[in-house]
């Protein structure tokens, strides 16, 4: 009876583990500075969650910007895509069109050779965050992400934008160890903007020899009850 509370526990810990390891528990927080937006609330963003597993990775933009856009006077904003660079600079080789624009389709990852900033949507008299990147201009079509968003219970955040890639859309094979330059304009006025660095996480040699000395403790305790 002792052995079997024995393999009992044993085994849990080993469950509890391997759960450990293997569930997607990382997640870097880029957050934005609250109020630091030029206009509404509407523009307001609080900051990005990035999270990733062997072979995707996702980023949830939390805003008040609607899906819809916003008009500001005669001026009709629309939410701008998300930058992502693999190569350590601020080219921003990479994005996701977050509207269909341009000829461009929603959700679309694309290889971006020049971006929109947010002087050229501007009328003359607005106010906004001038020379930020906010839209692709020109691009080619790599692959489709996973793009949603969501109406948030409550409210400040009131939205959640999540897009998911695969470590394929990059040539990749896993995204173990990748580094990435993230950059979100709100809209095309870019009255907001968030930007960071993010490592995709990969699993500690540490868990995983703590895995293995689980394994080698639970193979002990069945040869010693058989």
């Amino acid at each position: 009876m002792k052995m079997n509370k024995k393999l009992i526990i044993a085994a849990i810990g080993l469950i509890s583990l391997i759960t450990l390891v293997t569930t997607n528990a990382y997640a870097y927080t880029i957050n934005d500075p609250i109020g630091d937006r030029v206009g509404l609330r509407v523009y307001e963003i609080y900051g990005m969650n990035i999270s990733n597993t062997p072979n995707t990775i996702t980023f949830d933009i939390y805003t008040n910007y609607p899906q819809t856009g916003k008009l500001t006077g005669s001026w009709h904003t629309f939410a701008g895509d998300l930058a992502l660079s693999l190569d350590g600079d601020s080219n921003y080789e990479y994005g996701v069109a977050f509207t269909a624009h341009d000829g461009l389709t929603a959700g679309g990852l694309y290889a971006v050779s020049d971006w929109y900033i947010s002087n050229e949507y501007a009328p003359a008299g607005h106010g906004y965050n001038k020379n930020e990147i906010v839209t692709i201009k020109n691009g080619t079509y790599k692959a489709m992400s996973s793009l949603t968003w969501e109406d948030i219970a409550g409210d400040s955040p009131d939205y959640r934008w999540r897009v998911t890639l695969d470590a394929s859309d990059f040539g990749l094979s896993n995204f173990y160890g990748q580094d990435f330059k993230v950059f979100y304009s709100v809209a095309t006025c870019s009255n907001d903007n968030i930007g960071g660095s993010y490592t995709a996480a990969t699993p500690e040699p540490a868990s995983l020899s703590l895995l293995g000395l689980g394994l080698l403790g639970l193979w002990g305790f069945r040869r010693k009850r058989s």
